[in-house]
């Protein structure tokens, strides 16, 4: 089978978890660009009249920024959180030279990354799609890319490149472990490998559950391999995942 290469996004090929989609809610007096105190205690704020896990309310947060004061974006504010993103070392040459069919699955917003400059190479992309009205502006956030629909995502994948849904021979998955457990445990199970990448530094606040994470699935036997989220040319990911895979 020809090779295919599905990558997480934040964390896996940016530099850090945080999502730089969220740089709009400046409108309502936020700071996006990074994690901070001041919007960490409205997520608080709001989760404590709001039911639904952590991710469905994280989300379900943004999209009442919008819809609770009738506002809406244009892709010009969406996708200024673009000039934010830090790539992992070697990432964009590595993708602009790589001869394998490359993926996103995130649960990030779909449209933002479709449109990154990055985006033209990969084969697909998929996310949590936005809501619009009818003059084409962003007016809400629609069904979450959650963990279990990540698998969704993959069998999509499998069934375009002419798999069955559940052959993941030769099939990679490249996550931070923030949201990958189950996607990489369902490649892994089914013929693939499950590659675990973290930054060199330990800095991250989600480090140690992402940390965690590596030790469920090592324990289980899911993570084929671990190393530092470097692509250039040379490093040790960027060795597993060109190296005798045609």
């Amino acid at each position: 089978m020809k090779p295919i290469n599905i990558f997480d996004f934040d964390g896996t090929l940016t530099t850090e978890t945080w999502p730089k989609f969220w740089v709009w809610v400046k409108k309502f007096g936020y700071n996006g660009e990074e994690r901070n105190e001041e919007l960490e205690n409205a997520l608080a704020e709001y989760r404590k009249t709001h039911i639904g896990n952590s991710l469905e309310t994280f989300f379900a947060f943004f999209h009442d920024l919008l819809v609770g004061n009738n506002v809406t974006l244009s892709y010009q504010e969406l996708m200024e959180g673009e000039r934010y993103i830090e790539y992992n070392p070697g990432l964009e040459n590595f993708i602009q030279k790589s001869l394998v069919r490359n993926y996103i699955v995130s649960g990030g917003l779909k449209e933002f990354l479709e449109n990154l400059q990055i985006a033209k190479h990969f084969a697909g992309i998929y996310g949590t799609p936005l809501q619009h009205n009818g003059a084409g502006l962003i007016s809400g956030i629609g069904t979450i890319m959650t963990d279990d629909k990540k698998i969704l995502a993959i069998q999509d994948i499998l069934r375009c490149n002419n798999r069955k849904e559940n052959d993941c021979s030769n099939v990679y998955y490249i996550g931070d472990g923030y949201s990958d457990k189950i996607a990489m445990e369902f490649v892994h199970n089914n013929g693939g490998k499950a590659v675990f990448v973290h930054q060199p530094s330990q800095s991250d606040e989600f480090y140690e559950y992402n940390n965690k994470i590596y030790e469920e699935l090592n324990a289980d036997g899911i993570v084929d391999f671990r190393c530092v989220a470097d692509y250039r040319n040379g490093s040790r990911l960027s060795n597993i995942l060109q190296s005798n895979r045609e």
